[in-house]
């Protein structure tokens, strides 16, 4: 049905298909569609009545990472990073973009995301000969018996040469519907007596708020989703100013995302973090055009953009790029002495999804339930870099090729990140049990159920078990077709 519709919107938009007038002057980033209003084409006036433009796009994105383990050497008194896993990711995606003029550089948009197929992969990393810095495959935490304090051991299940291939997901994901206005705007500003002012440079200015919308499917261990489970809002604005053949422009966004309430519980107790963390980033870039017709009966353009960015996204909760390693085959032996975690895709020790009302028995050990893992953790702040380069070709009047390329690197950062809890009370050493009263004591005590979060798991969270994020690329490429009117 998605499919079908889509292609019938395609051929509204084919039939309609008069060039967009609007936004020759303007660097992509700043350029708005708009209605009821004019442009001048070769330094006549001439009327534009409305913009719409549709632009279909396939996207597809890689993600290349290697996930350490922290290791506590008892014989050296340190800690230090282990070679885990390999991690890759591939999504493909057909974005469809929407944008339609409201009134003067006034705009609409939309985007709607099919996801045609994301999956997550892991193998073990031998790239390291050291043993000092390998995981010890002989060794897995799945058997307790192996084990050895003194020795790193493995936490995955994997054999070596062999991948484990998370679930295959697909579906339309989340929505994302947007306004976009240039209070001061370049087309306003030209006189048709004084031409030259082309080549000093004009300037556009633009804001914008978008807001994403949950309307996928969100992910879970144990489905194929692909929604994020958040309702986001994004705040931007932009600045280029264009002169004749080049047009610099500068761009920065803030983001807030918060969680829907049936994914991203809120335990309340003690819980540290419920949303994924804030974000920022800015955009640096020039946009260059070799060639511009902009004919009263016929306007074709090419567009290269090159630009840099850099992102900061904050500490927060979100879909875990281990989520589809404990979700796939992984299995965990039961704590003898509490019967916890026994099965398939669970992590002993994890609290959050037992449910507010065990969690006491849990702490007292009374809990014999199962400790299904939600795929949601604790992450550190981290930052991104990175660039892109895009090109943009009108050949005729109704339609646009779009294609483009972008690299990033991602800061190295623990993805298992959850803190022990919150001082609130201090506890009798030899019972185990608060003293009535008493206060803080300046210690969080994870085994106290007065102080522990909730979502905090020992078998990932502890310093000395935490999971990291290293060495960490990004690349994405797309290519669509615009068609206007």
């Amino acid at each position: 049905m998605v499919r079908k519709n889509f292609f019938r919107v395609a051929m509204l938009m084919t039939s309609l298909g008069v060039f967009g007038l609007s936004g020759a002057h303007a660097a992509e980033i700043t350029d708005v569609l708009d209605a009821a209003d004019y442009v001048y084409l070769e330094n006549q006036k001439v009327d534009n009545l409305f913009d719409i433009a549709l632009t279909p796009a396939f996207k597809q994105q890689y993600e290349w990472a290697k996930l350490k383990r922290e290791y506590n050497d008892t014989a050296s008194s340190s800690t230090r990073l282990l070679n885990e896993l390999q991690y890759e990711r591939v999504v493909n995606s057909l974005d469809i973009d929407l944008a339609v003029g409201l009134f003067h550089d006034l705009e609409f948009r939309m985007t709607l995301p099919i996801i045609l197929s994301d999956q997550q992969s892991y193998k073990f990393d031998t790239t390291s000969d050291n043993p000092e810095y390998q995981i010890d495959k002989g060794k897995s935490w799945f058997s307790p018996s192996t084990l050895s304090e003194s020795r790193p051991y493995s936490f995955f299940d994997l054999d070596d040469g062999e991948t484990l291939k998370g679930r295959e997901r697909s579906g339309l994901g989340d929505i994302k519907f947007g306004i976009a206005w240039s209070p001061y705007n370049a087309e306003r500003h030209f006189i048709p007596e004084r031409p030259w002012e082309n080549n000093t440079g004009r300037s556009t200015m633009t804001v914008a708020f978008d807001y994403v919308a949950p309307t996928g499917k969100a992910r879970a261990i144990d489905n194929s989703g692909v929604g994020s489970g958040v309702h986001e809002f994004i705040f931007s604005v932009a600045a280029s100013r264009r002169y004749k053949f080049v047009d610099p422009y500068i761009g920065l966004q803030f983001g807030v995302p918060h969680g829907v309430g049936d994914v991203f519980k809120d335990f309340g107790h003690n819980q540290a973090r419920k949303d994924p963390g804030l974000w920022g980033r800015v955009d640096l870039g020039v946009e260059f055009i070799p060639y511009e017709s902009l004919k009263l009966d016929y306007q074709r353009l090419v567009k290269i953009d090159l630009r840099a960015f850099f992102t900061y996204t904050g500490e927060g909760r979100n879909f875990s790029e281990l989520m589809d390693a404990f979700g796939t085959g992984s299995c965990y032996q039961a704590d003898s002495a509490t019967n916890l975690g026994a099965g398939c895709g669970w992590v002993a020790e994890k609290w959050s999804n037992a449910g507010v009302s065990n969690i006491r028995d849990m702490a007292d050990g009374l809990y014999r339930g199962p400790l299904k893992e939600d795929g949601i953790f604790d992450y550190e702040g981290f930052a991104t870099i990175g660039g892109s380069l895009s090109l943009i070709i009108q050949p005729i009047q109704y339609i646009q090729i779009r294609a483009g390329v972008a690299a990033s690197y991602m800061q190295d950062h623990f993805v298992t990140f959850t803190k022990v809890g919150k001082d609130r009370v201090t506890y009798d050493p030899d019972t185990g049990a608060p003293v009535p009263g008493s206060g803080k004591d300046g210690v969080v005590t994870e085994t106290l159920f007065e102080e522990r979060n909730p979502t905090y798991s020992g078998a990932l969270d502890r310093v000395g078990n935490r999971i990291k994020r290293t060495e960490s690329l990004n690349l994405d490429w797309f290519v669509g077709i615009r068609v206007m009117y």
